[in-house]
């Protein structure tokens, strides 16, 4: 990337380097007559002496055109350096040769004899008056062109505090929702488990005013180191944080291989946020294994002949309860009628317990209960499957998150996760958070 530039140094580095040998081979006018420099120990001395100083030279240009890429790349302006000549700050070259001949002139002008070359004179003379003179020419250009890096590198920096402010704003909105947030869960927690979220709220809030302050202040990057300070301690110890975890973990512990358990808390977000009416009750109902019970509000869709029996097959208790009668049509029809229409289980039980074999009422109802999970499945399935299709197409589908689900009613701390997990998603969501963007975010991290 910079051999164009380095090849440009060398050069100048060889021109100088022969610079001792070229003076060498002059002959000197000495009281008017050509005689050849002579090679005596005082002139050998003044050559090494020469020597040390191109070398010496040579190494401040190497550490001068080290110096000034490392400037140029920190304020962004490597434009400048690919202009200069051998990537060195303009003039350079000009005053290192004319220093260079103005000290080998004056260690000719100390050899004995008057062995000081008149052509060196000249060119010691020329040298000088144009040094100065360019110099005296350029000052205006250099001059500009100093104003133009100066330019811009305040419009970068302008550019720069813009970004930093708005970066800072945008962050300070995130942080005040997070505070929001951590007070709403906090309300819905006992005092002893929410009071920790309360304080984490009230503390994060500080920050948040020392930030603002900052910024009125005009100190933009000290805001923003700020207001990044108080996000990190939302982040890690915000309560959402903390029920999303747990639920990892417990899910995790319960499913095993079956499913990762942050593909099903994704799903089951997916599905609180996104149903609404009716819908989003009825699928709390079945997650939570909540009875289906008119009191409720909760009613499933009457289903035909053929539907009825499919449901009755897909209930492992009534399948097995009522095997006897499965080839009987009318009973299958008012069996069917009765379960789907909520009619009072206890009802129910005096005119089924008989032929299904059931002992007691709570036998009854458990059967009860798993057959309208199996039609609200029916119904619920039909209505993601129309209104987004994609909904759970990371999980391998409906059928596959309410498995899932239902395995985790097996461990009494995942369901403890899940009952957390719906109840803050839905109060969240009724107050328009973005919590399904919160809880991914939360996903992505070392939580997942």
């Amino acid at each position: 990337m910079h051999k164009p530039t380095y090849r440009l140094k060398t050069l100048s580095y060889i021109g100088l380097s022969l610079l001792p040998l070229s003076v060498a081979a002059q002959t000197a006018a000495v009281n008017g007559e050509e005689k050849p420099i002579a090679l005596s120990i005082h002139f050998l001395i003044t050559l090494g002496i020469l020597a040390v100083v191109v070398l010496a030279f040579l190494l401040y240009l190497r550490h001068l055109q080290k110096t000034f890429l490392e400037t140029c790349t920190r304020e962004k302006q490597l434009a400048l350096f690919f202009q200069s000549p051998a990537g060195l700050p303009e003039g350079t070259i000009r005053g290192v040769i004319a220093m260079l001949i103005v000290t080998a002139s004056m260690l000719f002008l100390a050899l004995p004899n008057n062995q000081f070359p008149d052509v060196l004179g000249g060119i010691l003379g020329t040298i000088i008056g144009f040094y100065f003179g360019a110099r005296g020419q350029n000052r205006d250009s250099e001059s500009a062109a100093l104003q133009q890096a100066h330019e811009a590198t305040t419009q970068r920096d302008e550019a720069v505090s813009q970004q930093q402010q708005s970066k800072t704003g945008s962050m300070l909105e995130t942080v005040s929702t997070g505070i929001d947030m951590a007070r709403t869960v906090a309300g819905l927690l006992p005092k002893e488990i929410g009071g920790k979220y309360v304080d984490l709220a009230n503390k994060v809030e500080k920050g948040v005013n020392v930030a603002k302050g900052l910024m009125g202040e005009g100190k933009i990057e000290d805001a923003l180191h700020a207001v990044t300070d108080t996000q990190i301690t939302l982040d890690q110890d915000g309560p959402l944080t903390d029920i999303v975890g747990s639920a990892v973990k417990t899910f995790g512990a319960t499913l095993g291989t079956f499913m990762p358990p942050a593909a099903l808390i994704a799903a089951v977000v997916a599905g609180t946020v996104k149903l609404t009416g009716i819908y989003y009750q009825k699928w709390k109902a079945r997650i939570l294994h909540m009875p289906f019970s008119p009191a409720a509000g909760l009613t499933l869709e009457p289903v035909d002949d053929n539907t009825g029996f499919m449901l009755l097959r897909q209930s492992p208790l009534f399948r097995t309860a009522f095997q006897a009668q499965m080839e009987n049509p009318k009973f299958m029809k008012d069996a069917v009628n009765d379960f789907i229409g909520n009619a009072d289980s206890a009802k129910l039980f005096e005119k089924y317990a008989e032929l299904g074999g059931f002992k007691t009422l709570e036998q009854f109802e458990e059967g009860l209960d798993e057959f309208h999970r199996t039609a609200a499945d029916r119904e619920l399935k039909s209505l993601i499957l129309a209104r987004d299709p994609a909904m759970f197409g990371n999980t391998g589908g409906y059928e596959s998150v309410l498995q899932a689900v239902d395995k985790l009613h097996q461990n009494p701390d995942a369901l403890k996760d899940l009952d957390s997990l719906i109840v803050v998603t839905e109060k969240l969501q009724a107050e328009d958070k973005p919590v399904a963007g919160m809880i991914n975010k939360i996903l992505e991290g070392p939580a997942s």
